[in-house]
């Protein structure tokens, strides 16, 4: 148990010793739980990555913005209240609903990841860095345009705000899969993300409209216009998200993500294990949880006290010592 990359051990017939040494245990003693667990783990390791491109965009946007107008001598398009209102309550709702994001299918039909693969990809880089420049872009395009008269007023600070807002709302939206583009993603399949962007919505329509938190944020009422002008531009974030996923997957895609394109197109299903132990795919898990359910005496001393053993192609085949 210890020499294996995964010790695991039965939770009722397995003894203290064997527990106490094993990385896993199974309460039920029925080795196919560990499918479940593989699909919650490829599941939680990929929602990360979507919650630090989203999280990295914003923050290397919000960055941006304020060195490009300090570099130019130009006023700073937000007020403090606003940027603390961005990085506290708009980010941080929809950046949580990220981690509960359902697994998608082809997570579990693609082939493990090395274990010393790191979160933050170079394809993680582009993406973040590439959402970021577009939605400064917009934002400092809206600031402009409001700032004609050279004069800095509740207008222009609201416009550049309820952009930036909506870029980031329209971004959480794309970060929801780094390879399926914002069309192929189910709108209700994740219901707390859902909750999440309707509160920040709201949240945000009562700092511009409710006079007292008017007052706060130093903001003003924007006309049904100004709304639907902001949400046009805003939306290009998708438009831009498609074409990375479309066109520049070899550069915006991580390898496993284009595997798992590649492999969810075919349907194919491969039955190999990972160097560390873990299952490659369910279909492998599936057949590994079957072969422990024909051979349970491997895993007990038979009647006359001796443990049988298993083969050396056997272990070595699983990697994994139960």
């Amino acid at each position: 148990l210890k020499a294996a990359d995964i010790g695991v051990a039965m939770g009722k017939g397995g003894t203290d010793v064997a527990k106490e040494a094993a990385d896993m245990i199974l309460t039920d003693d029925d080795f196919s739980t560990i499918t479940k667990a593989v699909a919650e783990g490829k599941g939680i390791f990929f929602n990360i990555r979507n919650f630090l491109a989203f999280q990295l965009s914003t923050s290397f946007a919000a960055l941006l913005m304020q060195t490009i107008a300090t570099a130019f001598g130009l006023p700073s398009p937000m007020n403090a209240m606003q940027i603390l209102w961005i990085n506290i309550i708009m980010d941080g709702p929809p950046a949580q609903s990220l981690g509960v994001e359902p697994v998608d299918e082809r997570i579990l039909k693609a082939k493990p990841r090395k274990a010393s693969d790191p979160i933050v990809t170079r394809a993680l880089l582009y993406r973040a860095i590439s959402s970021a420049m577009l939605i400064v872009f917009l934002t400092l395009k809206v600031f402009s345009n409001e700032l004609d008269d050279g004069q800095v007023t509740r207008r222009d600070t609201t416009m550049t705000f309820m952009m930036f807002v909506n870029c980031d709302l329209f971004n959480a939206y794309a970060c929801r899969s780094s390879e399926r583009c914002f069309y192929e993603i189910s709108f209700f399949s994740n219901p707390t993300f859902l909750w999440a962007i309707g509160g920040s919505v709201f949240g945000q329509l009562m700092v511009i409209y409710f006079p007292p938190l008017q007052e706060v944020f130093q903001t003003e009422a924007l006309s049904v216009y100004d709304l639907f002008y902001i949400v046009l531009l805003s939306s290009s974030i998708l438009m831009l998200d498609t074409l990375r996923k479309k066109f520049f997957s070899s550069l915006c895609t991580d390898p496993i993500g284009r595997m798992m394109m590649k492999e969810g197109k075919h349907h194919k299903k491969t039955d190999e294990l990972n160097h560390n132990g873990t299952a490659t795919n369910m279909g492998g898990l599936n057949k590994v949880s079957k072969f422990f359910h024909q051979h349970k005496p491997m895993m007990a001393t038979d009647t006359k006290g001796k443990r049988k053993k298993r083969s050396v192609r056997q272990r070595n085949s699983l990697n994994m010592a139960v």
